[in-house]
């Protein structure tokens, strides 16, 4: 998982000007006679975004490799019931499952299913994910996107956890 910072600065419109009566005839150091211009002043907001990249992962590093190359047979797992949000500093990977369904790799070594809302693919996030860091840590379903990395964004519609059979 990597955090992308970036700052924006945004110039508001002048906000203040020079009174025409400090505006006066002036000659510089040569005599030369120089029309003043009035300052200007402007308002200037900071913005900070986080955004988290979470990569693909592939099953092989989802699982120590001994226990990954005595397991000739793929795991069968059941979906659990989970709550709306997970910590977003605890989801280390993503896997493509298949149609608008992704799995979460967490740190703890817990799968969750993601899916996605109707109009999304799970093929559009090949490659991983990016996502907005939110208030509070959390990314939600029915709240929060996934922006992959071909354009496309999408909302999460719920969250299972993965419990092996």
């Amino acid at each position: 998982m990597s955090l992308t910072l970036s700052a924006i600065l945004l110039l508001a419109v002048p906000v203040a000007e020079m009174p025409p009566s400090e505006i006066a005839d002036s000659r510089n150091a040569n005599g030369v006679f120089v029309e003043a211009r009035p300052i200007t002043y402007a308002q200037v907001r900071i913005e900070r975004r986080v955004i988290i990249r979470v990569p693909r992962r592939r099953a092989s590093q989802t699982r120590p490799l001994a226990s990954f190359r005595s397991q000739l047979v793929p795991e069968k797992f059941t979906e659990k019931k989970i709550g709306k949000c997970l910590p977003m500093n605890n989801i280390l990977g993503v896997q493509m499952y298949q149609g608008r369904e992704l799995d979460l790799i967490t740190r703890d070594r817990k799968r969750i299913r993601a899916r996605l809302e109707k109009k999304c693919q799970a093929r559009s996030f090949y490659s991983g994910f990016y996502m907005e860091k939110s208030k509070d840590g959390k990314i939600c379903a029915d709240r929060d996107m996934l922006h992959s990395r071909t354009g496309s964004k999408c909302e999460i519609d719920r969250f299972r956890q993965l419990v092996p059979e």
